[in-house]
């Protein structure tokens, strides 16, 4: 004689099996979508600290382009056939802050290298912050560019520009100039713009670690 449970029994445990799968299958889904919340996070930390870095290191770096002491060695390798001693004087400090910005070109590639990531962790206007860093590279490397190869002497009518151009090769605060310390203010401009948009992230980051650390103890 059959048992006439056996049927709702085995029903009874394949529901069971059914809601033990889902849940097991629903904390899995849960569990790697935290998991991947929290990589995207470590990941926007990651470039947020990178970004930090870079901007500090653009004030050191600019201010050693554009240090107004020139040391004999900066201008040595200077080719100087055919001028003469007052020429050569001229084109000397010009000549330093051109091998001043090939020193330095490791970091502006670092820069270019960072900008698409931080475009795609943090939006892609973040352009318009990086564009103010090489507005200020090209304004110096310009004028350099400019006065090496300028006829002397300077005309009237040229004057304002040549005093624009060596503001911003030696950041100084020339009357004449129209923007004077116009480099050293994109500089400035473009690093309160990634401590902006990165410093709420890494504090926040590093309050939840602290946090930890102190509840461990």
């Amino acid at each position: 004689m059959n048992d006439p449970w056996a049927f709702g029994w085995t029903q009874l445990l394949t529901i069971i099996g059914f809601c033990i799968t889902v849940t097991i299958a629903l904390g899995s889904f849960r569990t790697f979508g935290r998991w991947k919340r929290e990589k995207i996070e470590e990941k926007r930390l990651d470039v947020a600290l990178e970004a930090l870095s870079v901007a500090y290191e653009a004030q050191m770096v600019f201010e050693d382009i554009q240090r107004p002491y020139i040391g004999q060695y900066e201008w040595q390798s200077m080719p100087d056939q055919g001028m003469d001693k007052e020429e050569k004087e001229r084109r000397q400090p010009i000549y330093a802050v051109i091998n001043r910005l090939d020193r330095h070109v490791s970091y502006f590639e670092r820069v270019l290298s960072l900008q698409p990531k931080f475009m795609a962790v943090f939006g892609s206007e973040t352009k318009n912050t990086f564009t103010k860093l090489y507005r200020a590279r090209n304004g110096i490397q310009a004028a350099v560019e400019a006065l090496m190869f300028m006829d002397h002497p300077i005309r009237p009518d040229e004057e304002g520009t040549v005093a624009q151009m060596r503001s911003d090769i030696w950041n100084t605060k020339g009357p004449a100039a129209i923007e004077p310390e116009r480099t050293k203010k994109l500089v400035l401009e473009f690093q309160s713009d990634i401590e902006r948009i990165c410093g709420p992230l890494v504090n926040r980051e590093f309050d939840v670690k602290r946090t930890k650390t102190l509840s461990q103890l």
